[in-house]
């Protein structure tokens, strides 16, 4: 039986109009073969004109001296041209001046947010929310350990913050015994309402002011460093100790949690980002430093 002729390629499944299953195998049709000339044609102009072909040290450059790197750099170039008056601007202004002029405050604002998001995230958590589980503050209420102005958060940042909450329990090096640290607990937790147990309290208040020690760092009545006082005097805001009488937890305020860190005490490291600091790590220069302090202000807990 003859073969069926068709015009184009393709194949014949079934047997139509008599004629058997066939492979077609008929010439390209002329616009097909033109545009795939084209496009060899196109690969050998680009592998002249761009970068590549891999060869031994390197790669083929082309003759148009084009890279990726470089178009890279000339757009980071001029990004640095197009920031360099609010960067002279933002150099030369106090912290405290920078809010009045709002253009200005805008910039430090989005330029502190992504500097943010390089560094403290990872700790803070995305826009300052804190996380209970790893001891790292809030920066988005009120509660502050070492300041909340300006001055004091860019202090902060600059040259770190370090906290030692020391262990109370005997068996961890402390001065107290597995019952009086369960009534110091009880009376933390009575500074915020969440003890019932009337006689563990009375027991932890006299810890907490006598052997304990506690108010030396927290106060006169558990409000902290920045709150509160010893005796009458101001403690100051380099004790960096929290306030106990409020609804915010550095830890969680779960009773285990709250006797856990009186045992066992708890250790804080803020690191130093500012580039006079011995420590290791990356550093932030002191317009990166403003730009970021802007931003934690902005937060909602700045004061």
């Amino acid at each position: 039986m003859s073969e069926k002729k068709m015009g184009t390629t393709g194949h014949q499944w079934d047997e139509e109009e008599g004629y058997p299953l066939q492979e077609l195998n008929n010439p390209l049709p002329t616009w097909w073969l033109y545009t795939f000339y084209a496009t060899i044609l196109w690969a050998v102009i680009y592998w002249v004109l761009y970068p590549a072909w891999p060869i031994p040290g390197g790669y083929t450059k082309g003759i148009l001296g084009w890279s990726m790197y470089a178009e890279f750099q000339s757009d980071m170039a001029l990004g640095k041209q197009v920031k360099k008056p609010f960067d002279e601007r933002l150099t030369a202004l106090a912290l405290s001046e920078i809010g009045k002029d709002n253009e200005l405050f805008q910039y430090a604002l989005s330029g502190g947010r992504a500097i943010f998001g390089d560094h403290c995230a990872a700790c803070h958590g995305s826009g300052g929310i804190g996380s209970k589980a790893g001891g790292f503050p809030a920066l988005v209420d009120d509660d502050w350990l070492y300041g909340g102005t300006l001055e004091e958060i860019a202090q902060t940042i600059e040259n770190g913050r370090g906290g030692i909450m020391p262990a109370y329990l005997d068996s961890e090096g402390g001065i107290l015994t597995k019952a009086q640290v369960e009534d110091l607990t009880q009376f933390v937790l009575s500074l915020s309402g969440k003890s019932s147990d009337a006689m563990a309290v009375a027991r932890g208040v006299e810890l907490f002011h006598g052997a304990g020690g506690c108010k030396n760092c927290h106060g006169d009545n558990g409000k902290g460093s920045l709150l509160d006082t010893v005796d009458g005097q101001p403690l100051g805001s380099s004790f960096g100790a929290p306030n106990l009488a409020d609804a915010i937890w550095l830890y969680g305020s779960d009773p285990e949690m709250v006797k856990s860190t009186i045992a066992k005490g708890r250790y804080g490291q803020m690191p130093a980002w500012g580039q006079d600091s011995d420590e290791p790590g990356r550093k932030l220069d002191p317009l990166a430093i403003k730009q970021v302090t802007i931003y934690v202000h902005s937060l909602g807990g700045g004061k």
